[in-house]
């Protein structure tokens, strides 16, 4: 435990004194430890810097039309992620709800029926990802009230990487019209699905100490619930 508890604070570049008040300060280079994407480049999807970059997909999903244009909340698809460490992937059932009605002709939706009735899942590539060593639960911190684009940036504004056709008409005076107005309502567009936090521990160890959600759950117990968050047990257990 004493070797694994070295070695995060190493990657971190993390010491109690600074961590909690500059969580830019700790850079970390890929390294061997760390998940990286495995499919043609050493892109780092762990903790370390951001860089922007986007893996391809076996599906061009669009992130921005499900969300700006649908209104469908993040849990709606990744239900896992109040009840579970993981927040999941959609089943493909949840997909071919819609889907199965929905936009049928669409190649993207032709490439998931096709997978839906080989019976295979979509072999999505994964984006966010943390070391082994690192204990994370989505259900704690959904729960607790944090919202999903805390940690995971402007996935509303996210865009499929083969979406470059006009947005469907708007269904409601207050929609957006273009993805240019939408990325006026919603922020940049961006490739598919990109990581945008830092994960590091630094990181991790500002929002423990300052998230307002602690002081509206915990109350007058908010300082203790505080220093209990900066225990190294509470994400290397």
């Amino acid at each position: 435990m004493h070797i694994v508890l070295l070695t995060a604070a190493l990657l971190g570049g993390c010491s109690p004194g600074n961590a909690v008040t500059n969580s830019d300060a700790f850079p970390i280079a890929p390294h061997s430890l760390l998940p990286t994407v495995m499919y043609g480049d050493d892109t780092q999807i762990a903790a370390g810097a951001v860089t922007g970059k986007a893996p391809v997909q076996p599906i061009a999903f669009p992130h921005n039309r499900h969300v700006q244009l649908d209104g469908l909340d993040c849990q709606y698809c990744h239900s896992a992620a109040r009840n579970s460490i993981h927040a999941g992937v959609p089943e493909m059932a949840t997909c071919m709800g819609c889907h199965s009605y929905v936009l049928k002709e669409s190649p993207e939706i032709k490439l998931l029926t096709q997978y839906w009735e080989r019976g295979e899942p979509v072999p999505w590539k994964k984006v966010n990802d943390v070391p082994d060593f690192v204990y994370f639960s989505h259900m704690r911190h959904v729960r607790a009230g944090v919202d999903c684009l805390e940690c995971h940036g402007q996935v509303p504004a996210m865009t499929g990487i083969r979406d470059n056709v006009p947005p469907p008409a708007p269904r409601a005076d207050t929609d957006p019209k273009t993805w240019e107005e939408a990325a006026q309502m919603y922020g940049p567009a961006k490739g598919t699905m990109t990581r945008e936090a830092t994960l590091q521990m630094g990181w991790c160890l500002d929002c423990h100490a300052f998230h307002p959600s602690v002081d509206t759950n915990y109350g007058d117990k908010a300082e203790l619930r505080r220093a209990e968050l900066k225990d190294c047990w509470t994400c290397h257990k």
